[in-house]
C-alpha cells in the first residue's frame, strides 16, 4: 500500500443547471425543456470530490465571488472533505455556473466564462503548493495564477523544483496562444478523443514525440465507452477496454476517470492497473445522475469491479 500523498486541485467549481430535452434544437428553434435538480459541479471540483471520496486529503483553490452561490459551492466541497482554506475571493466575478442539456442520449454543456484575469496566491497558498506532491488542474485554470511578480510559469517552476508533479486534464485541448510554455511543467496529461485530434493538428503529426520533446512523461487518451489508451515515454503504449453499462448521465465521467487514475497511481498501482481501475470507476459513475456520481469511495468501486467480473484483489491490496 502506498503512502498518503498531498494533492492540490486548482480549477473550476460551479453550480450545474440540468435540463432534459426531447432532442437537441437547431439554431433559432424553440423547444420546451424539463428542469432537473441542480447539481454542484465544475470539472476540477468534480475530480477533487472523487479523489476525496477515496479518503485522501485534498486541497482546492480557485477564484470566486463572495456571494451565496459561491458559499454554497464551498460548503459542498467542505462536506466532501475538501479543504478550501486558500480560495481567492473577487467581487468582480459573476456566479460560477454551468448549463447542461440532456438530449438524444448525450449531454451538451455550456460553460459561461468568469473572465478570470488573475488569481493572486497568498503567501500561505504558495507555501502549501510548494509542499504538495501533486497539482491537478487545466491550462485554463493555471493561466491566471500569480504570486506577486511571479508569472504562472515561475510559480510552476518553483513548485516543480521542490518535487511537486503537475497532472493536467486538457479535455478537448483547446489550447490558446502562450499555453505551449506550460507543457514544460506537465508530468501527466489527459485528453479525450477530440483533444487528441486537436493535439495532432497543433503538433503537425506525432503527438507523443511532440509532447515528450516538451517534457511530458505520459499521455492518457480517454475514449468514453471504448476505454482508454496510455502513451508513456518509458513504457510500451497500451489500451484498456471500457465496460458496456446502461448510461444515465456521462457528465463528470472523464473527471472520475482522471481522478481515479491519479489516486491509483499515488497508491502504487502500475499504469495498466490505474487505467483499469479508472475505467471501472468511470463506468459506474455514468449509471447515476450528477457530475459527482463518481465520488463514492474505493469500496463501491471494488464492488463494481467484482460485479462486472473483474479481479477485486488486483486493486484492493493498494487501497
Amino acid at each position: 500500500m502506498g503512502e498518503t500523498k498531498t494533492v492540490f486541485f486548482i480549477g473550476d467549481v460551479a453550480m450545474d443547471e440540468y435540463y432534459s430535452a426531447p432532442y437537441f434544437p437547431k439554431i433559432k428553434e424553440k423547444i420546451l425543456v424539463q428542469t432537473l435538480p441542480a447539481q454542484m459541479g465544475g470539472m476540477i471540483a468534480n475530480a477533487a470530490c472523487v479523489y476525496a471520496g477515496y479518503g485522501a486529503p485534498v486541497s482546492f483553490l480557485t477564484a470566486l465571488n463572495p456571494g451565496a452561490v459561491s458559499k454554497a459551492l464551498c460548503k459542498g466541497l467542505n462536506e466532501a472533505g475538501i479543504d478550501t482554506e486558500f480560495m481567492v475571493w473577487d467581487e468582480s466575478l459573476p456566479d460560477a455556473k454551468t448549463i447542461i442539456i440532456l438530449a438524444e442520449g448525450e449531454h451538451t454543456v455550456f460553460i459561461p466564462t468568469l473572465n478570470l484575469q488573475r488569481i493572486e496566491l497568498s503567501g500561505e497558498a504558495m507555501e502549501a503548493l510548494r509542499q504538495a506532491d501533486y497539482i491537478y488542474s487545466t491550462f485554463c485554470e493555471l493561466r491566471p495564477l500569480r504570486f506577486g511578480e511571479m508569472t504562472v510559469c515561475r510559480v510552476l517552476e518553483d513548485v516543480k523544483s521542490r518535487g511537486c508533479r503537475l497532472w493536467v486534464d486538457l479535455d478537448v485541448a483547446d489550447i490558446q496562444d502562450g499555453d505551449e510554455a506550460l507543457f514544460g511543467y506537465v508530468d501527466t496529461l489527459f485528453v479525450n478523443e477530440k483533444g487528441y485530434e486537436n493535439l495532432e493538428k497543433r503538433a503537425g503529426g506525432d503527438v507523443c514525440a511532440w509532447l515528450y520533446g516538451k517534457g511530458v512523461q505520459r499521455l492518457i487518451v480517454t475514449q468514453a465507452e471504448k476505454g482508454c489508451t496510455v502513451y508513456c515515454r518509458d513504457e510500451e503504449t497500451f489500451s484498456v477496454d471500457g465496460l458496456k453499462v446502461p448510461v444515465v448521465d456521462v457528465t463528470g465521467a472523464g473527471d472520475t476517470f482522471c481522478s481515479s487514475f491519479l489516486y491509483g497511481y499515488t497508491r502504487g498501482m502500475g499504469l495498466r492497473q490505474c487505467a483499469k481501475f479508472a475505467n471501472y470507476a468511470a463506468s459506474r459513475a455514468v449509471t447515476e445522475l450528477g457530475a459527482r456520481a463518481g465520488a463514492v469511495g474505493a469500496e463501491a468501486v471494488l464492488d463494481w469491479v467484482e460485479r462486472h467480473g473483474g479481479d477485486r484483489a488486483e486493486f484492493e491490496k493498494f487501497l
